[in-house]
């Protein structure tokens, strides 16, 4: 086993590390910061890909944007529960961990099986094609994106109002 592949899993166990912080945790704030642990994991899979444009754009959008927009809403509307009941039993987490090693093991013996060593293709588009085909192919979709997050901030503000009782 090579540096390059030791460097790959250890993105991939921090970003299940991430994954399982978010969907495991206790509080809402844990889980966000398991969401942002994993959205920074997939960043780097995508620059170990030898994508450096959607590595910056994954964090751009999913890092700075949607998780501090999820922040923004939690924080505006408070709690709307009490607290929910900790994991207290060792069997749910030891469940919980299993499954995801398992999915650990099966997600690199996949890789490792379906994409060859040496002698891949290489992919002809830099960063700046990519950035021509956003501005001048998919101006809709990208401005879509856009209004999607408007949209969640005006819908995360409007919760707020109704969860303190101002209609």
């Amino acid at each position: 086993m090579n540096f390059a592949e030791i460097i790959f899993l250890f993105i991939i166990a921090v970003t299940m590390g991430g994954a399982a912080t978010a969907v495991l945790a206790g509080s809402v704030v844990y889980a966000i910061m398991g969401l942002v642990v994993t959205m920074f994991g997939v960043a780097a899979l995508y620059v170990y890909l030898n994508s450096p444009f959607v590595a910056l754009m994954q964090i751009l959008i999913y890092v700075g944007a949607v998780t501090v927009l999820i922040a923004f809403a939690v924080m505006l509307v408070g709690p709307l529960y009490r607290r929910p009941k900790e994991w207290t039993t060792a069997g749910k987490f030891g469940a919980a961990l299993g499954v995801a090693l398992v999915s650990l093991l099966l997600f690199v013996r996949f890789v490792t099986e379906t994409f060859p060593r040496a002698g891949a293709p290489s992919f002809e588009m830099t960063t700046k094609d990519i950035g021509r085909l956003f501005f001048d192919d998919l101006v809709l979709p990208f401005e879509l994106i856009s209004l999607l997050i408007v949209v969640a901030i005006l819908g995360a503000i409007m919760l707020a109002l109704f969860a303190r009782g101002n209609k």
